[in-house]
């Protein structure tokens, strides 16, 4: 039996191009930061052309661009290095707002920068669609003195999309710095400047790209105030030390080019193999999805299936079919998830839950195949 992954939010593999435009660097000499040699003008050529085509593709300009090992790191550097940025805009304010959306690489920054700069952090309410609240939003924009918004643009675990034009605009409104994790939300529109985001964090392996990659896009990168996490050579105008991982940043930009040029059209394919996958379980078994099924990810499905622990119908897959609990980062964690508990979901309910998101390289076939495993091991199991 085919093994069939399933779990395109925890991570997408390399697309076939994407391979092909890394595949000859691997082996070619030169350091992007030799100035000296053709070999490292090389490099520095197509590090420069991948910053031009990221650039274009996210509607900014290629200064406004920090390369990093990942989202986790951009969502660090954001906040570590913005907030501070913040406080000197708006030395009176005194409030962080985000929400139980966020992914912990902004939530535990966040925390940990509040308690250093004694701000108080606050968690904006989530509807039961799974959708920031905007009326609450801006009832504690308009209560509190704000100084910085941490919002996603897509969830990675209930896959909702969320209203970030409006939340952008409330922001504006109120003079706050906005922060968006869109490493999600590769089938929407990322357009930096047309949005007037402050920060904005991108991920290469959420859109078939090379893991150990991400960009930080900001406005900010100038700023006197702002502060690298990591210190060393003068790389990147002295942001961020370290040698760039060329093939990578070539990958990552070859990745983006083809999301950019197919997204409307794999959209749609990823819908229909979702809703085929979402309409076989409907039909055989009891099942509650959350969060709204129109304004999320195509991929995605976060669902339960009534009376059944979703660890042991993973475990009693394995290795066949891959799907997740949630968050690759959160592991087989049994606690109450704070997105499930925000948006008013019991916990017995909660621990039916589970995430299945197909991908590019999702086939029909594999989708009745896992329709057909999860109803005959849940047959089982009751």
């Amino acid at each position: 039996m085919k093994n069939i992954y399933l779990d395109y939010n925890s991570h997408t593999p390399c697309d076939t191009s994407v391979i092909k435009a890394m595949q000859d660097i691997w082996s070619q000499p030169g350091n992007p930061h030799s100035d000296g040699h053709f070999f490292g003008w090389n490099k520095q050529t197509l590090v420069s052309d991948s910053l031009t085509k990221l650039a274009d593709i996210y509607d900014c300009f290629e200064e406004e661009l920090l390369i990093t090992s990942g989202a986790t790191e951009a969502n660090n550097l954001a906040i570590y290095s913005g907030i501070p940025i913040a406080e000197k805009t708006n030395p009176q304010a005194d409030t962080v707002l985000t929400s139980h959306l966020e992914h912990k690489s902004v939530l535990n920054p966040l925390e940990i920068a509040a308690s250093k700069y004694g701000l108080k952090l606050l968690y904006v309410d989530i509807t039961l669609e799974g959708i920031i609240d905007l009326q609450d939003l801006q009832t504690k924009l308009e209560q509190n003195n704000v100084l910085w918004v941490s919002c996603t643009m897509t969830n990675g675990v209930i896959g909702t999309s969320q209203p970030i034009y409006q939340i952008a605009e409330l922001c504006q409104r109120y003079d706050t710095m906005l922060h968006v994790d869109a490493s999600q939300a590769g089938y929407l529109d990322i357009a930096c400047h047309d949005l007037e985001v402050d920060f904005l964090t991108l991920s290469a392996h959420k859109i078939y790209g090379p893991s150990g990659i991400g960009l930080l896009y900001s406005k900010h990168l100038q700023h006197p105030e702002f502060i690298p996490m990591i210190s060393g050579g003068g790389q990147q105008d002295g942001l961020r030390a370290g040698t760039l991982p060329v093939p990578l940043v070539v990958g990552f930009a070859e990745a983006a080019k083809v999301l950019d040029e197919i997204k409307e059209s794999e959209a749609l394919r990823l819908r229909d193999l979702r809703n085929t996958l979402l309409n076989g379980l409907t039909q055989a078994l009891a099942i509650t999805v959350f969060g709204d099924l129109d304004g999320r990810h195509p991929g995605n499905l976060y669902l339960a299936i009534e009376n059944v622990d979703s660890m042991q119908l993973l475990n009693n897959l394995q290795p066949h079919l891959a799907f997740s609990l949630g968050s690759a980062c959160d592991g087989l964690s049994r606690e109450y998830s704070p997105i499930m508990k925000a948006m008013g979901v019991p916990k017995d309910v909660a621990e039916c839950a589970f995430r299945i998101c197909v991908g590019r390289m999702t086939t029909i076939e594999e989708v009745n195949s896992a329709i057909e495993m999860i109803v005959a091991e849940v047959k089982k199991l009751k």
